[in-house]
C-alpha cells in the first residue's frame, strides 16, 4: 500500500468520500436541523425520493451515514 503524502494528511477524511455519500450526509443533517423530530431513516428515504435512488439499500445508507458522522466529529475534535 502506498504511503500517504504529508499534505494529504491535512485533508479531513470526509472530503475523500464520493459525492453521493457526501450529499446523503448533508441532506440528512440539514433535515435533522430543520425538522428535529424526523428520524434518520425518514431523512434517508427523503433523500432517496428526491434523487430518484432505488438501488441503494436503506441499511447500507444508514451505515454510510453513521460512518461519515463519526469521521466528521472525529475530524472536528482535532
Amino acid at each position: 500500500m502506498p504511503k500517504s503524502k504529508d499534505c494529504t494528511k491535512l485533508i479531513p477524511r470526509i472530503y475523500k468520500r464520493n459525492a453521493e455519500n457526501l450529499m446523503l450526509f448533508a441532506w440528512v443533517n440539514a433535515l435533522k436541523k430543520t425538522v428535529p423530530t424526523i428520524t434518520i431513516e425518514q431523512a434517508i428515504w427523503s433523500y432517496f425520493n428526491f434523487c430518484d435512488i432505488d438501488d441503494w439499500d436503506i441499511e447500507c445508507a444508514r451505515t454510510t451515514f453513521s460512518q461519515l458522522q463519526k469521521e466528521f466529529y472525529e475530524d472536528c475534535k482535532e
